[in-house]
């Protein structure tokens, strides 16, 4: 199967000055010139740093062409990449870099000093290269580029060698899992994203969304991969955001949710219905895929995925299902609803969601034999989610398993209280997450972010707002009105830390 690399070569041979990337802050690159640079600096990789097949290597940086320039060389010669959060604190970097055994990393000068304390701590990182500034230590990437041939010979790679390994964001105790996947599954999953989101050459997909998080990196890569072109911003933001879309004139925004609900907070305005979209894919849009649409006057396609499976449903434009679905499979993708016993769920029956292994090639992390045994049941892969699958096929979303808030006996959805708090008319991003409770167990606690210009409500007066919309069961016993949530790098929200605020 092509690499993205040999896809990118095609389409540099159709149109070699054709815009593949526009970044807000770091100019462009054509299809030419990344198909150059990629494979001059994968040589000197292979040749000048001593990387063989295999031979992992991290990228360290937030949205910009050279993270591109540098997973393009990776592919080229067979090295892992390993996308690296900016965000990531010494302790979490020190450790996936020893995790992941990593030789080279990429990074700019602004993490320079604390990359090559790293390195100096760590026997089996190697290099430090730099994208931007030159700082003393350190190699940089353009004169590795500059030192190359000008057209290298590019070696035959097997699909089955390792492709990347991705860390996982960590919204659970403990440390990231790393998730492997072969060359063949990263190249086919990109290609695909175009036939399921119905991209073309014309295309500009704008991405908002950090490259090391799947979801930053596929929508770049779903743009190239149809030969259209990716629209880049180092880092979300909300103020920027429509002055970008106007500046560029995306057709595509592929994202996650929580930035869609952190844009909904904006006061409705006049350029969110007279913009260039004309889809918008986000990642955990069913509860408002509705709502979204009226905003913003175009249609929003959702999907349901995690690390280990990629994207294992999607709702697709001309078959967008019933309401408050995430889709049907990917093509290839084969998924389950189980109960406790392990026995199928009925149609319509809320049960684990699970996914044959050989539908999404997970075999298990990376040096974790307990972390693999607990996910992996003979030829399912266990994603601790809630869902159900009605009896055309439809998957729904109910829960991650964690955050089911168990009352008195009932097991209450999270995602079905927040979908009903959002439509408050004061009330932007929401969060439930259960309380301990002496005799109950568990009660239901609201985080609540306020819309600009909102005034919060009381608890009686949202109580009283959600009575005749929901059983009182289900109703939040306990309101907080936050400024900002918790997040990870990924801008997902990070329930954990909100239920410690209790537990404290």
């Amino acid at each position: 199967m092509p690499t993205m690399y040999d896809v990118v070569r095609m389409y540099a041979g159709q149109w070699p000055d054709k815009l593949a990337i526009l970044s807000e802050a770091d100019g462009t690159r054509t299809y030419g010139e990344l198909v150059d640079r990629g494979a001059r600096l994968g040589h000197a990789l292979a040749h000048e740093l001593g990387c063989a097949i295999g031979t992992r290597a991290c990228i360290w940086l937030e949205n910009r062409p050279e993270w591109l320039d540098c997973n393009l060389a990776m592919q080229v010669f067979g090295l892992p990449g390993i996308p690296g959060n900016p965000d990531w604190v010494d302790d979490e970097f020190e450790y996936v870099l020893r995790h992941s055994a990593t030789r080279v990393l990429f990074t700019d000068a602004a993490h320079a000093e604390r990359a090559l304390a790293l390195r100096d701590r760590i026997d089996t990182l190697a290099h430090v290269v730099l994208v931007d500034e030159r700082v003393p230590g350190a190699l940089h990437l353009e004169d590795l580029i500059a030192a190359a041939p000008a057209d290298p010979v590019v070696p035959e790679i097997s699909d089955f060698v390792e492709g990347s390994v991705m860390y996982t964001s960590g919204t659970t105790a403990g440390r990231p899992k790393a998730v492997p996947a072969r060359r063949e599954l990263l190249s086919g999953q990109a290609i695909s994203y175009e036939e399921m989101f119905g991209l073309s050459h014309r295309d500009r997909v704008l991405v908002v969304t950090p490259f090391f998080h799947g979801n930053g990196a596929g929508a770049m890569m779903s743009a190239l991969s149809r030969g259209g072109s990716a629209v880049l911003t180092r880092r979300f933001s909300r103020s920027r955001f429509w002055d970008l879309v106007d500046t560029y004139r995306p057709t595509y925004l592929l994202t996650l949710q929580p930035i869609m609900n952190i844009l909904m907070t904006l006061p409705p305005g006049g350029r969110e219905r007279s913009h260039s979209l004309r889809v918008i894919i986000s990642l955990g849009s069913a509860p408002v895929r509705r709502t979204m649409e009226e905003r913003y006057g175009c249609p929003v396609m959702d999907w349901y995925g995690m690390t280990e499976a990629g994207a294992g449903t999607y709702t697709r434009l001309d078959d967008p299902g019933p309401e408050g679905t995430v889709g049907k499979p990917f093509p290839g993708s084969r998924l389950h609803i189980l109960r406790e016993d392990g026995t199928p769920a009925e149609p319509g029956e809320v049960g684990e969601i699970v996914f044959e292994r050989s539908t999404i090639g997970f075999d298990g992390y990376v040096g974790d034999d307990e972390a693999s045994a607990a996910a992996i049941e003979g030829d399912f892969f266990r994603t601790g989610d809630l869902g159900t699958v009605d009896a055309d096929g439809y998957l729904f979303f109910v829960d991650r398993t964690k955050d089911i808030v168990r009352r008195g006996g009932e097991n209450i959805s999270s995602v079905e209280v927040e979908s009903v708090l959002r439509e408050h008319p004061a009330l932007g991003e929401v969060a439930i997450v259960a309380k301990p409770h002496p005799i109950l167990g568990e009660t239901l606690a609201a985080f609540v972010q306020l819309l600009d210009g909102a005034t919060a409500p009381s608890l009686e007066e949202l109580r009283a707002w959600c009575a005749g919309r929901m059983a009182e069961f289900k109703i939040p016993e306990d309101l907080v009105v936050v400024d900002e949530f918790p997040r990870t790098g990924s801008g997902k929200l990070r329930k954990a830390s909100l239920r410690e605020q209790f537990r404290a």
